[in-house]
C-alpha cells in the first residue's frame, strides 16, 4: 500500500496542497491514505528542505516554495506510483 504524507504547519499553503493532493488521488482512483504531518520534530527528521512537502513511500516528491498545480501533482503521481514493470 502506498503511504502519502503531507508535511506542513497548517498554514494556507499546506491546506491548499493537501486539498489538491486529495483531488489528484481521487482523480487517479488511488486508495492510498493521505496523512498530514504537522509535528515539527517529525518534519525536521524527514529530510525535507522546506514545507509544505509531500513524501510518498518514504521518498520526498515535493518540497518547495511554490505549490505545484494539480496537473503537476498528477504527473508526479502517475510516474511515481507506476509499477516497476511500467517504468
Amino acid at each position: 500500500m502506498n503511504k502519502i504524507l503531507v508535511l506542513g504547519l497548517g498554514n494556507s499553503r499546506h491546506r491548499q496542497l493537501f486539498r489538491q493532493l486529495e483531488d489528484v488521488v481521487r482523480d487517479l482512483d488511488l486508495t492510498a491514505p493521505i496523512e498530514q504531518v504537522m509535528d515539527v520534530e517529525t518534519i525536521l527528521a524527514s529530510g525535507v528542505s522546506s514545507i509544505p512537502a509531500i513524501i510518498v513511500n518514504g521518498k520526498v516528491f515535493f518540497d518547495g516554495k511554490t505549490n505545484p498545480t494539480r496537473a503537476e501533482l498528477r504527473r508526479l503521481f502517475v510516474s511515481a506510483l507506476a509499477s516497476p514493470s511500467e517504468q
